[in-house]
């Protein structure tokens, strides 16, 4: 006689709640975050008389010409060609810089570096002085340049990138700068051949980071720019929506939809890296 055995549900016990209620919690923020962009996005394909009368379901026909007439109308070629410019230029560069300075803060001991890192950690938090930094951009004579625009940026994304590579640097072994050296590198050589290869996740976490901030960028661009040719994404939806404020909700919301694509596919490239980058240093410290 065969004993047919029958497998119990599993119920949740005082091990299994925590990480039920970890999930739990994990869902609902991801639906508070991902809701807004669908709704975004929906409602972009929705005509202005439908957007009125079904403003929270499917559309039910899809209007291809709030794109369109978005990209037209705001001239969001134009946009989107100058916020690539500054947000990849801005981003190379914080790269470039924070890594230099994180690696040499974390091999080199020279003298007040703990007082300089802390200074740099002080600052990720200091508001930009925006008086004093428009006064200097005119009297450089850089308002309504891409210079103007990249150099506030640079400077204001230093401080926590050059605390990520500097976290994510303390985490790697020292013996691979020793034998480095024992094959005849100096720390030029290191940090190019054997530190720069092995640190994806703090480049992608400094990289998403810095296009993000620079991508969405509102302020100083409309402080700065003046001509319509250098016009950013935020500041030509901006212009958009308060000069042709009778248009079609759904042309605003398209035009919305347009900026917010970049950033999103970015993140979705590099979500893996960007999290290793940011938890990097936890283990260590």
């Amino acid at each position: 006689m065969s004993v047919v055995s029958v497998r119990r549900p599993k119920l949740l016990t005082y091990k299994t709640l925590p990480r039920f209620v970890s999930h739990l919690v994990l869902l609902v923020f991801s639906l508070i975050i991902v809701y807004p962009i669908a709704w975004v996005v929906l409602t972009s394909f929705k005509s202005q008389g439908e957007l009125f009368t079904n403003l929270w379901g499917l559309p039910r026909s899809v209007a291809w010409q709030n794109y369109a007439h978005a990209w037209q109308l705001a001239d969001l070629g134009t946009a989107l060609f100058n916020s690539f410019v500054v947000a990849l230029v801005t981003t190379a560069l914080v790269i470039i810089l924070s890594a230099l300075a994180g690696y040499a803060f974390c091999a080199f001991n020279f003298r007040f570096s703990g007082a300089i890192l802390l200074m740099f950690v002080l600052t990720m938090q200091a508001p930009v002085p925006i008086i004093p930094l428009y006064v200097l951009l005119v009297q450089l004579n850089l308002t309504d340049t891409y210079l103007g625009l990249i150099v506030p940026l640079v400077a204001t994304g230093l401080p926590i990138s050059i605390f990520i590579f500097w976290g994510y640097f303390q985490t790697l072994p020292g013996e691979l700068r020793d034998a480095a050296f024992v094959d005849g590198c100096n720390q030029w050589t290191a940090f190019l051949r054997v530190i720069v290869p092995i640190s994806g996740p703090a480049i992608a976490s400094v990289g998403i980071l810095e296009f993000i901030g620079a991508w969405n960028e509102y302020f100083l661009p409309l402080i700065i720019v003046r001509s319509p040719e250098l016009r950013t994404l935020p500041l030509a939806i901006q212009v958009f929506f308060y000069a042709y404020r009778t248009t079609d909700w759904g042309q605003v919301f398209a035009a919305l939809a347009i900026g917010a694509i970049p950033m999103i596919v970015v993140y979705l490239l590099l979500q893996r890296l960007f999290i290793q980058g940011l938890t990097s240093g936890v283990a260590k410290g």
